[in-house]
């Protein structure tokens, strides 16, 4: 079947969100890939800025991607990109014009892919936005990094459907990540760090989401105000988010969104969730850590429960970046640990879980979590261990994750190979990625019995082997 997939395709190639940014510094969002960030920052020169007047005009990068996935599903953390059994084609352009006060992109990409029927078990409900279930996705054409924004002395807002990513994790973020299809919103905020004091730097966003839909076709936003600070080797970030709508019966739209973080509109309705990190930064030994805090506030319809039972839904993010390692500046390895599991009194009090809200189809759209790809009532472990320069990355990663911890036992087990090299050449970088994934228990089909018995039921063991091969150039 490899072979086959060589000879009729030749050359497999694939975007990749962190060779547009090494290529072109007017890129239309800093996208925060796993790659990427820890790309960034070993060479923060790297990162995209703002143009300076002699790089303002137009942009153009063509990108190609051609996959091959033998079974499920098998990609996080990649603006969406979904990949059923079977071999595909995506070509797209991302166009790029850039102004002293404005920029404006966007990308269309068009989809050709052979897909093949697969029998598992049925996932739903909570369970059925995980990354491994398959989409009915009849769309062959989508306009991605598309939208406008303007800039005026240290200020930038705009509409757009760009990703973007919140927290200090490269694998996980409690309330927002790349995992899903970027959304349109509109934002208002600095457009990078600006000083205060002495040492002290801040970054400010305030985003609101146009309409979506849950599944009775009613309308929800997603209303988002974050902000960063930073001191010396220390970053410290809080971000408040409220989910609103999705109920008949009152009337909301986009204009009561955008202000209910400030006035707290019918805010027994709506779910609410804060976060907060710290990073610590030791740029003199390359070691990065960090601790990622997310509670959940929600009401069950009383202001004076949440204080009494946010403490037993509290999830966390916790990490390791250790750059230059083995006194080799070209050396990096990593651990990384999401816990969103339910807490541990959930069938004696009332217990939020995250992502759990029908109403706002389990934080998601179009199909994926726009926060963690884990999901509800789940745990994540990565390591990882690489080598990396400004022409090669080589980054070895074992993923281990669980899902439905407390819902069903025993819960679904995911263990992950991944590996991924990218080679920058002149003009063009080509990276590869393959991923080899072993499940037990899919879709909670089995039982004690099994588990002692040491039996699977049908459907519960399911193998995947994915390849992507990645190619992306500028062409002006």
């Amino acid at each position: 079947m490899f072979i086959f997939f060589l000879n009729k395709f030749k050359i497999c190639f694939v975007i990749f969100n962190l060779s547009l940014n090494i290529f072109s510094q007017s890129t239309p969002s800093n996208n925060h890939t796993f790659m990427s960030k820890k790309f960034f920052e070993m060479y923060p020169d790297l990162t995209p800025k703002r143009l300076s007047d002699s790089e303002i005009g137009p942009n153009l990068v063509y990108n190609q991607k051609y996959y091959f996935n033998s079974n499920l599903p098998n990609l996080e953390n990649i603006d969406g990109l979904y990949i059923p059994k079977g071999f595909g084609q995506i070509n797209g352009f991302l166009f790029t014009f850039n102004k002293k006060y404005f920029e404006l992109s966007f990308e269309p990409q068009l989809i050709n892919q052979k897909t093949f029927e697969i029998n598992i078990p049925d996932k739903k409900e909570l369970f059925s936005k995980l990354n491994d279930v398959p989409l009915n996705q009849k769309n062959d054409f989508f306009l991605k990094n598309t939208g406008f924004k303007i800039f005026f002395k240290g200020i930038s807002a705009g509409y757009g459907n760009w990703n973007d990513w919140w927290g200090p994790g490269i694998h996980n973020s409690l309330t927002l990540s790349n995992n899903a299809l970027g959304f349109y919103n509109y934002f208002v905020g600095t457009d990078d760090y600006l000083t205060i004091f002495n040492n002290i730097k801040y970054k400010i966003k305030y985003t609101v989401s146009d309409k979506m839909k849950n599944f009775n076709e009613i309308s929800f936003f997603l209303s988002s105000l974050n902000l960063n600070i930073k001191y010396q080797s220390l970053e410290a970030g809080f971000s408040k988010n409220i989910l609103s709508g999705g109920i008949r019966g009152i009337t909301w739209n986009i204009e009561n969104a955008s202000k209910v973080i400030f006035t707290g509109e019918s805010l027994k309705y709506w779910d609410r969730y804060n976060d907060f990190y710290i990073l610590y930064k030791d740029n003199g030994s390359g070691t990065h850590l960090f601790y990622e805090l997310g509670i959940p506030n929600r009401h069950f319809n009383s202001p004076n429960q949440q204080k009494k039972f946010s403490e037993n839904a509290m999830s966390s993010n916790i990490g390791l970046r250790k750059y230059g390692a083995f006194d080799n500046d070209n050396i990096i390895y990593g651990l990384e640990y999401t816990r969103l599991v339910q807490g541990i009194y959930y069938n004696i009090i009332p217990t939020p879980n995250w992502y759990d809200n029908i109403k706002f189809d389990y934080s998601s759209y179009k199909g994926r979590r726009w926060a963690s790809h884990s999901g509800t009532d789940s745990d994540d472990l990565l390591a990882y261990a690489g080598y990396i320069n400004k022409k090669l990355i080589f980054i070895y990663g074992l993923n281990f994750e669980r899902h439905g911890v407390t819902h069903h036992f025993p819960p679904e087990v995911k263990i992950e190979r991944k590996i991924s090299i990218t080679y920058n050449f002149e003009f063009l970088s080509l990276q590869i990625i393959h991923e080899n994934e072993y499940y037990e228990h899919y879709g909670f089909v089995d039982d004690n019995n099994n588990v002692w018995n040491e039996t699977f039921e049908e459907g519960s063991i399911q193998r995947t082997q994915t390849l992507l091969i990645q190619l992306e150039s500028k062409l002006f």
